[in-house]
């Protein structure tokens, strides 16, 4: 391990750089997704994490990277990292399946960035983790999960509604129709993703308002920073997956600062069991009350200016260079595994 100065000039606790770092990317192939949303959303994730990579090396870390498939236990242990940076969003395609990367480093002693089981497995059920809001006082939209679009809905649910996939992040299915103003358009758009997407769906009650995205890092203490987004000259809100992932250029940012949507934020990040990092979706409404949609643990990560990802863009506007970030990461990830290692709790 190298040593270096703390963030900040803090020369007194000196922060530790890691000698070997691996960077585990997504295994992307066509074939893996259901659809071509799917897998737009994830192409190009060696180059991501090449990108990163550029970024260690300068700091005089050796680095790999390695992709997350069928071969990742034998290469990390030929490469023996000191830790492992997880950019991984799925395993053959499959979000879910992102919590078996944890799992495998957890085996191999390999301390990592980011959410572990617990933390990944949570964030691909957005119901169970609304449930999990709502009962420790963090607010969320009036909501219904279901099944199909036969399903009863729920008389008590005002519209406009807007029903998104349950397990899925990164917009994927969300369209200029996912805002429904009664039931017929409502059912239409159920129908649509469960049928392309063979997975439960969950209604929102549509918050009329702006939107709020907070990115969290974690590390001698947890900051939290956040914007407001707008998409186009309109000053539209709703990000659908083609503006964030087609017309992402097309997006303009805002800081946004309020003690008290930090102090929700940290709550959230805890209770989802969320780690390092992480990028969270509020809406506000007229009233000036909060609604939390769309928790993200492992949010894309990248430089910004080289990747445009929306954690690193939104630290950036805020004064907290990629390098920053990076070094924050590892000193808490090796500092958390210090303290297990020790075995203290």
């Amino acid at each position: 391990m190298t040593p270096i100065d703390e963030p900040g000039g803090n020369t007194k606790d000196p922060l530790i750089l890691p000698k070997k770092v691996a960077i585990l990317y997504s295994d992307v192939k066509r074939e893996y997704f259901r659809t071509e949303q799917e897998y737009l959303s994830e192409e190009g994730a060696d180059l991501y994490a090449s990108e990163v990579a550029k970024y260690v090396g300068k700091m005089g870390i050796d680095v790999t990277t390695i992709a997350g498939d069928d071969q990742l236990a034998s290469n990390l242990q030929k490469f023996e990292p000191d830790m492992a940076i997880n950019l991984v969003d799925s395993v053959r395609g499959i979000a879910t399946l992102g919590s078996s990367i944890p799992g495998v480093l957890e085996v191999l002693h390999i301390p990592y960035t980011g959410a572990g089981t617990l933390g990944w497995s949570l964030g691909c059920n957005k119901f169970l983790m609304y449930q999990l809001l709502q009962s420790s006082g963090v607010p969320v939209p009036t909501h219904q999960l279901v099944m199909s679009s036969s399903d009863a809905i729920n008389p008590e649910l005002r519209y406009p509604l807007f029903p998104k996939l349950n397990y899925e992040h990164s917009s994927i299915g969300v369209g200029k129709d996912s805002i429904c103003t009664n039931e017929r358009e409502l059912r239409a758009k159920i129908k649509d993703l469960v049928t392309t997407y063979k997975q439960p769906v969950l209604i929102d009650e549509f918050i009329a308002g702006i939107e709020v995205t907070a990115s969290v890092l974690d590390g001698m203490n947890t900051k939290v920073y956040a914007v407001q987004r707008k998409v186009g000259e309109s000053g539209d809100d709703v990000v659908t997956f083609d503006t964030k992932w087609r017309d992402y250029l097309n997006m303009s940012y805002k800081k946004y600062e309020d003690p008290q949507l930090k102090l929700l934020v940290k709550a959230a990040f805890e209770l989802l069991k969320m780690s390092d990092y992480a990028r969270i979706d509020v809406r506000i409404d007229a009233a000036g009350r909060y609604y939390f949609i769309d928790p993200n643990a492992n949010p894309f990560f990248g430089p910004p200016k080289e990747t445009h990802a929306t954690y690193s863009m939104i630290l950036d506007m805020h004064g907290v260079t990629f390098e920053e970030t990076l070094k924050r990461m590892f000193y808490n990830t090796l500092e958390d595994a210090r303290v297990e290692q020790n075995g203290w709790h």
